[in-house]
């Protein structure tokens, strides 16, 4: 298991870049505090920082894979990663790529990393906002962590070992709402984005969520059809896949992805970039 995601994936795979990956800091802390100043959020960091990325950056979100986000920055600043960017050197991207980076680094270090969709409690009191962070492997647990905000101050929960913070992965937050009487439309883009909520929001986090279990790490707004949250016999595949997607020992997993027909991940999928439209992507 833990060598499966020691290795890159075909996103997290640094390319021609990979020497900008030598002589990065180990510590969970040194890898946050590198990826936040490489990673710009094209909505919340304005609010922190004061720059307004321009429209003609936003296309940056859409940025994939790891050598092409490492080729973005290059760019831009040429320095070594450890050296914190300036706010418009840094990619304009979202909470999915603070993740990408803080996992590859954790890769190319030979430690077992992968991705966790689904979603967090701590930004907005009462809701469950989406949100995308990662696990690695540490002593005989998986250990999760937000690479976007840890380290910050203000925040109630340590964003280094997140035992006590309120995140659900999309798996999770299935059963919360299947089995346990949780309010769907309390999970989603946010308390005043009501069309981006509810049942069918879950259900694509949980597909998501299972794509980076089976390391293919796709964007937020990446989707497909297949599978719907309201028929019976989808909903019990839907179901066995969230109980399986919080299994640390996630091969079970894989090996259904692989073999069966509901379950595999499709070549395509429909992205919808928020700011730049939809279009059919290869994932393969």
């Amino acid at each position: 298991m833990n060598d499966f995601y020691a290795t890159h994936s075909s996103v997290t795979d640094p390319g021609r870049y990979v020497d900008l990956f030598e002589d990065l800091p180990t510590s969970l802390a040194g890898i946050a505090y590198v990826v936040q100043g490489l990673v710009y959020h094209y909505l919340v960091d304005q609010y922190n920082y004061g720059w307004v990325p321009p429209q003609e950056r936003l296309a940056e979100i859409n940025t994939r894979t790891m050598e092409r986000i490492l080729a973005c920055l290059v760019d831009k600043d040429p320095r070594p990663l450890v050296r914190s960017r300036v706010c418009a050197d840094r990619l304009v991207g979202s909470c999915r790529d603070f993740a990408l980076v803080a996992c590859a680094i954790l890769r190319q270090q030979g430690r077992p990393a992968r991705l966790r969709y689904g979603f967090a409690g701590y930004f907005v009191p009462g809701y469950w906002l989406d949100h995308v962070v990662v696990e690695t492997w540490v002593g005989d647990r998986w250990q999760r962590f937000d690479p976007q905000i840890a380290g910050q101050p203000s925040w109630d929960y340590d964003m280094l070992d997140m035992v006590d913070a309120p995140f659900v992965s999309g798996g999770r937050a299935w059963q919360m709402v299947r089995g346990e009487g949780a309010d769907p439309n309390r999970f989603g883009l946010g308390p005043d984005e009501p069309a981006v909520r509810g049942r069918m929001f879950i259900r694509e986090r949980l597909q998501l969520d299972v794509a980076a279990l089976n390391k293919v790490e796709l964007l937020c707004w990446d989707l497909w059809s297949g599978l719907s949250e309201w028929q019976s016999a989808d909903q019990q595949i839907l179901d066995q896949m969230a109980a399986l997607s919080l299994d640390p020992d996630s091969s079970a997993l894989r090996r259904r992805c692989a073999k069966e027909a509901h379950w595999r991940l499709p070549a395509m999928v429909e992205s919808f970039h928020p700011q730049v439209g939809a279009s059919s992507v290869s994932i393969f």
